[in-house]
């Protein structure tokens, strides 16, 4: 008996199969339930879908997440990071406490006007986690963690200014992230820029009176 399978002369092998890190797949993966939530809304995202619009094989899908809701959670982490955490970082140039906090609210709502069915699309995901058993955790997670990435980066701030809040930064954090949220769900609504920037120049001027320099 041969120990070799015999290959024929000219006959094709397959190619050999591409082996990428997790963190790859799992960013393609990412990606690809973003852009399927924000072209077909919640519904459209499988398991299936996702991984065929990543150009992976279905089987991927569970070596990187265990669960859809941990995808789910991966992208709303990934929402996160690119919103309020990076709105609000402290800056280089030297601002007053509300030209801050304005250029912070008003580059959240920037995100909002660039991607808006994105924007829409992650409303959609954060609405259904609410009456989703499975995933209800997602939404009370999503708003501690927005909150947390405010309050470190206020603190950021406040140190290197050597600034001083009236109040907790956790309380200020939260008032920012529902002043971002409600003006950017407002303009997804009417599309009024203006009526968007006069909120968010009287919640910055509102902020800033609780701010003071340190002695």
């Amino acid at each position: 008996m041969a120990m070799w399978p015999k290959l024929r002369y000219g006959a094709r092998m397959s190619p050999p199969r591409e082996h990428r890190p997790i963190d790859e797949r799992r960013q393609q993966l990412i990606d690809a339930g973003i852009e399927l939530l924000a072209e077909e809304g919640v519904a459209a995202v499988t398991t299936r879908a996702v991984t065929s619009r990543a150009g992976l094989p279905h089987g991927s899908f569970h070596y990187c997440f265990p669960t859809k809701g941990a995808l789910f959670a991966a992208i709303l982490e990934s929402e996160i990071s690119q919103t309020m955490g990076v709105a609000f970082t402290p800056p280089q140039e030297s601002h007053s406490a509300k030209e801050h906090l304005e250029r912070g609210l008003l580059a959240h709502l920037e995100l909002t006007r660039a991607h808006p069915e994105r924007a829409l699309a992650l409303n959609e995901l954060t609405a259904i986690a609410h009456r989703d058993p499975d995933l209800q955790h997602l939404s009370t997670w999503e708003h501690t963690e927005y909150i947390r990435e405010v309050t470190a980066n206020l603190d950021e701030w406040a140190n290197t200014r050597k600034l001083r809040l009236t109040i907790p930064t956790s309380e200020a954090a939260a008032f920012l992230v529902a002043v971002a949220d409600g003006v950017s769900s407002s303009w997804l609504k009417n599309r009024d820029a203006d009526a968007a920037n006069r909120s968010i120049k009287l919640a910055a001027q509102t902020i800033a009176t609780l701010i003071e320099e340190d002695a």
